[in-house]
């Protein structure tokens, strides 16, 4: 852990615990499919906006 010595594994490690917990609550259910619905309407954005500027074409012109 470098020099931030062993404290800094005992407080990683219960952040992680922390989170795991979360995650398996019903709150984290919904986190994850709340993350997932973001993910897709960015991923469609995204879509989206490559095909407008891949119909468009390059600039022309200075």
């Amino acid at each position: 852990m470098g020099n931030a010595g062993p404290r800094a594994g005992i407080g990683c490690g219960g952040l992680v615990a922390v989170l795991g917990l979360i995650l398996v609550s019903p709150v984290g259910e919904w986190l994850i499919k709340a993350i997932g619905v973001m993910l897709l309407l960015l991923g469609g954005f995204i879509v989206i906006t490559g095909f407008y500027y891949w119909l468009r074409g390059p600039r022309r012109g200075g």
